[in-house]
This record gives structure tokens, sequence and C-alpha cells, in this order.
């Protein structure tokens, strides 16, 4: 893509903030008595295509922003880094539909950098040559795994660390810092959830080096041995990286550390506003609108759930603006 397609774009992803949510919207959604109140408030936004239902109106919302991808850009392929998590997501549930024989369309997600029905026909023949070189292996693998065993969780973690290798292949190969850096984070993240979970149901050191992924920014050869010795001494080690505050955040909730995670990549893509000449703030401007939309998703359930405010609040994202 030339210099001035780049500025044409950004140029337009700009017009686009304006409209995104900042936080006093997201004090409106807090303070809102019911979700009809917060669908009228999304609405006015812009949100929705006159739909009354909030479902509806976040899944509009998820399409316009790879409606408006593919009107600026012809290769798409450029955001493959954070396509690919529906396409892993969309072969765990061909899986298991195939296994169950149960079929429902509404288990797939849109969007993703393979159509859904080509997933679908990959996995009810057995056949993943057409996928992409670097994806085709897990899926293979983890139909035989469900096939043979049942077992539904190892075939969701051969796929999940399929998912998360992917992502960091794609992003080293885009030569983009924010991609880089995005896929880091999300792969760390991933690690240190599968580490506190692994610990506190007693998993031993062979789940640990199936489950993993490696990334820069952690050492999960460490990371998996103090897993094995339990939960304060992954605290210990945490104590000693980049992700000593998650500590705190872990302790207090496991959704306050996964707002955490969230707001540690909201932080580092703001920056991304300034570099005109790159594809950067297009993908700041996907994982902003991505942010807001889970922001939307998650108060909805806590309104549905009677949540407190207080512990809605523990849960709401940074906003990009």
């Amino acid at each position: 893509m030339s210099n001035n397609e780049h500025i044409y774009a950004v140029a337009r992803i700009r017009a686009k903030e304006v409209n995104l949510l900042d936080s006093s919207v997201i004090e409106q959604l807090i303070s809102s008595n019911s979700v009809e109140s917060m669908n009228r408030i999304l609405v006015d936004k812009g949100w929705g295509d006159g739909s009354e239902k909030l479902d509806n109106i976040l899944s509009v919302e998820s399409d316009k922003i790879w409606s408006l991808m593919r009107e600026m850009f012809e290769d798409m392929s450029i955001f493959d880094t954070l396509r690919v998590e529906k396409d892993f997501h969309n072969l765990k549930a061909a899986i298991k539909s195939e296994y169950t024989k149960v079929n429902d369309s509404s288990i797939y997600l849109k969007n993703g950098s393979i159509s859904v029905d080509e997933i679908i026909d990959a996995v009810k023949n057995k056949n993943f040559a057409n996928l992409p070189e670097q994806i085709a292996n897990y899926p293979l693998e983890a139909y035989e795994i469900m096939f043979k065993t049942g077992d539904g969780q190892l075939c969701d973690m051969i796929l999940d660390k399929g998912c998360l290798e992917y992502i960091i292949e794609l992003s080293k190969e885009s030569k983009n810092l924010l991609l880089t850096e995005y896929a880091q984070m999300k792969v760390v993240i991933a690690d240190i959830k599968i580490a506190i979970r692994g610990a506190k149901t007693g998993k031993d050191r062979k789940f640990f080096d199936m489950a993993l992924v490696s990334c820069d920014k952690i050492d999960i050869n460490v990371l998996a041995d103090m897993a094995v010795q339990g939960v304060e001494n992954i605290y210990s080690y945490l104590e000693t990286t980049d992700f000593k505050e998650a500590v705190d955040a872990i302790k207090t909730d496991f959704a306050v550390f996964e707002c955490w995670c969230d707001n540690q990549i909201i932080s580092a893509i703001r920056k991304e506003k300034y570099t005109p000449m790159t594809i950067s703030p297009i993908i700041a401007y996907i994982l902003a609108r991505e942010n807001e939309i889970k922001t939307v998703r998650i108060l909805t359930v806590a309104k549905r759930n009677d949540l407190k405010q207080e512990e809605v609040k523990k849960r709401m994202r940074d906003m990009y603006v």
C-alpha cells in the first residue's frame, strides 16, 4: 500500500474516531437502570441498524469494523494477526459440532481470515490441506484427539496453543511494531491465566509444557516451574517481571485481572494515533472498537444479573479516547 493510500485510510479513521465511546458515555451506561435504557444511549451514539436488541446491536457494530476495512483495503491479510482468533474459535466449534452431530450456526464467529463454510467443510471432510499451511496441523491433531478420546478440553488446548503460536508468527511477518506488541501481550496474558488456573487445579509439569506458549515478555520454563509449586510461587515470579502490577489484580478477582490485561493493550495502542504513514493507527482503531464492544457486552451481562455498580466498575475497560 502506498503512503498516499495510508494517509487516506488514516484520515477516514480520524473521522470515525470522534464517534468512539468515551468515559462519560461509559458512565451513562453504568448508571442506566436497564438494558433497554443502555440500548437507547447506544442508538443515540449511532450504534446498530435500528434493532432494539442489544445482542444484535453488538453484532452489527462488529460487522461495521470489518466492512470499513474491506472498503479501504483490498488485501485484508494485513489484519490476519487480529482475525485468526476467530478462525480457531470456529475450528473448535466445527470439530465439536461434527463430534456431537449437533449443528448450530450461531456458534460461529464472522470476520475471521477464513470463511466459516471453508472451515466447516474442512472439518466434515477431515481435510485441512486447503487451510493456511501454518494452521493445518493443529485442527488435524485436535480432530483426532476429539474423536479418539472425546476430550474436549484437550482439543481446545491444542487449538488455543496453535492460535497463539500463529498470532506470534503473523505479527513477526507483518514487521509492524504494534501488531508485534499486541501478539506478545496476548500470549503472555494467556500464559499467566493458564499458569494460575493450572496451579489452582494441581496440574503437573507435562500439562504446562503442552499448554504454555513461548514469548518475549516472560520465561515460560520458569513460569511452569513456579506453577507446579503453587500459586504463591507464580506471584513471586511475576513480581520480578514487567507484570508485577498484575499480581494485585489477580488476587482481587480474575475478572479484574482480565480488565487489567485489556487496559495494557489500550495503553499500548494510544501512541499509535500519531503515526499516519503506517498501518498502526488503523490497527489501533480496530482494537479500540473491539474493546468498546467488549465493554458494552460486559455491561449487558452485569445489568441482566443485577451486579452492583461498584462491581461493574471493577470490570470496566479504559477507553481509547
